[in-house]
């Protein structure tokens, strides 16, 4: 069953229980904080998310701020059920986000390529 939603600067879809989420330019963390986590939350307690995809569109993806949200994101999907995690970003943001999360047990591919991504995501 596919689902989509989206809010102020940020949409997500399931399909074959994987769920990716998009953060646009400009979207604010506090955003994130209130109404993308709270359905980020809804869609983990489903039980059916095996694995999610981010795209990072983000003008500034690298405050501690920012790292803070990504790292609490991994704790709640390990505890979730996830095993696999894929963050798309654009080359120097990919570089800044790749080795900075620390994400748990998750097993994670960081890319400029959206398709590989939701590709390795759903081969888990």
């Amino acid at each position: 069953m596919g689902t989509h939603d989206s809010g102020d600067g940020w949409t997500v879809e399931v399909d074959d229980s994987v769920m990716v989420w998009e953060f646009l330019p400009g979207m604010e963390l506090d955003t994130f904080g209130t109404e993308a986590f709270e359905t980020y939350e809804r869609l983990l307690d489903r039980g059916d998310i095996s694995a999610m995809v981010t795209v990072v569109k983000l003008d500034d993806p690298f405050s501690p701020d920012v790292f803070e949200v990504w790292e609490r994101s991994a704790v709640r999907a390990e505890e979730a059920g996830v095993d696999r995690w894929a963050v798309v970003a654009d080359g120097i943001k990919a570089i800044s986000l790749r080795g900075k999360v620390d994400t748990g047990e998750l097993e994670t591919l960081t890319t400029e390529d959206r398709s590989e991504a939701v590709e390795w995501a759903k081969s888990g």
